[in-house]
């Protein structure tokens, strides 16, 4: 009960007025974001239909570009260009098909890729990069994985993805730059030439960072698998 103006007692239901217990001051409280799942693996129980759910899950990202397609294109024409997209494309589709990657989206003369574990993506990437041998053109690539959070069902968004962007932006012609930690989930037929540091625009110094290629053996002997 409250007291009044006249020394009697007001009770706040009987007048209208709503108590104040438990009320916060200094202005609405803020909604707590949607919980991050601990189920990695996609098996655990259901959960109510109408709670979001953010995952976090382990992922391996590459990034592959068509080197110096504008440099290309300007030399010698559209017409050229439309051909050297269509023979990259298709070949994406060909190996990813085959080496269980997924095409998350193309990007103009580039590709972003996406798999469960470093060593399809990894096969995937150095295959490409010396499928256009006898091409008018070469690819590079980035290679990067690690934890990300999956965003509206098809979109994934962290540090892994953005270092796989920027290794490929940071290799030469027909490179194929990787992450030191996929050296441990190499295919047989792929090896490290080179460890380097990489800076990389908006992310400084990338340290660790190897060159990956295709044993001179396995092509001669088209042992790539």
């Amino acid at each position: 009960m409250a007291a009044n103006g006249a020394g009697g007692t007001v009770d706040p239901e009987s007048s209208g007025e709503q108590p104040t217990r438990g009320v916060r001051f200094g202005g609405p409280r803020e909604a707590p974001g949607p919980p991050v799942s601990d189920d990695p693996r996609g098996t655990g129980p259901p959960v109510p239909e109408d709670l979001e759910v953010v995952r976090m899950l382990e992922r391996w990202f590459a990034f592959i570009d068509v080197s110096g397609f504008t440099a290309f294109t300007d030399t010698h024409g559209a017409r050229a260009a439309i051909d050297v997209l269509s023979r990259f494309r298709g070949a994406v589709r060909t190996v990813t098909a085959r080496r269980g990657v997924r095409v998350l989206k193309w990007l103009g003369d580039g590709v972003m890729l996406v798999g469960t574990e470093p060593g399809p993506v990894v096969a995937a990437a150095a295959e490409l990069a010396i499928r256009f041998d006898r091409d008018p053109f070469e690819v590079h690539a980035g290679i990067c994985g690690g934890p990300v959070l999956l965003f509206e069902g098809d979109d994934y968004v962290g540090p892994s993805v953005n270092r796989a962007a920027r290794l490929c932006g940071s290799a030469g012609s027909g490179e194929v730059l990787a992450s030191g930690a996929v050296v441990d989930h190499l295919p047989d037929w792929v090896e490290v030439r080179e460890r380097r540091s990489v800076t990389a625009k908006g992310m400084g110094d990338l340290p660790a960072v190897v060159v990956l290629g295709v044993r001179r053996d396995a092509v001669e002997g088209s042992t790539v698998a």
